[in-house]
């Protein structure tokens, strides 16, 4: 099963994940590890960037499902995603969207927060809403979520609760489904 937890910068996709993927046992890809890696080569947004970074995004998944893993995939959409890589990620079978949003005041607030510097993320107020108001954040067009949870409304662990829950749902589901054929 993959699971793509996504949302804007600040909601929380990297803190609900580990949650997610401690309560669970799935593998967590956090999307800043990747885009670590590839801007140790290659600038932001370049294209040998976004083609490395999606090539790893995709590698990774084909590696966790090679090996049995159920993984959780933390995803920022941006306009550097190409558009293949959604249908790509989709081919690949069990693909679940799970979408975090926050108000935009909570949002500001956590984007300053420290605990973001170890990974390089965005810690500018100012350049979130230049990048927001640019339009950065609307591509590429994520399909519906099948469960959408509201950060600002609950904490990490409460969040994370109600994912694990649903996954096992899913989970049970699929089983379910198995042994009737």
């Amino acid at each position: 099963m993959i699971i793509l937890l996504f949302g804007r910068p600040g909601t929380g996709k990297y803190t609900i994940g580990s949650l997610v993927a401690q309560a669970t046992g799935f593998r967590l890809i956090h999307n800043h590890a990747v885009v670590d890696l590839v801007t140790a080569l290659f600038s932001f947004g370049s294209a040998p960037f976004i083609e490395l970074r999606e090539r790893l995004w995709l590698m990774l998944v084909d590696a966790a499902i090679e090996a049995g893993e159920d993984v959780i995939l933390t995803f920022a959409p941006e306009a550097t995603v190409t558009d293949g890589f959604l249908p790509a990620l989709a081919s690949r079978g069990g693909l679940h969207l799970i979408e975090l949003r926050c108000s935009r005041d909570a949002l500001e607030q956590r984007i300053t927060n420290d605990s973001r510097k170890k990974f390089g993320k965005l810690q500018s107020v100012e350049l979130y809403r230049e990048l927001d108001g640019a339009g950065v954040f609307d591509t590429p067009v994520m399909p519906e979520a099948e469960l959408v949870i509201d950060t600002g409304q609950m904490s990490a662990e409460e969040a994370a609760d109600i994912i694990a829950k649903r996954l096992s749902e899913i989970s049970d589901r699929a089983t379910s489904t198995k042994r009737r054929f």
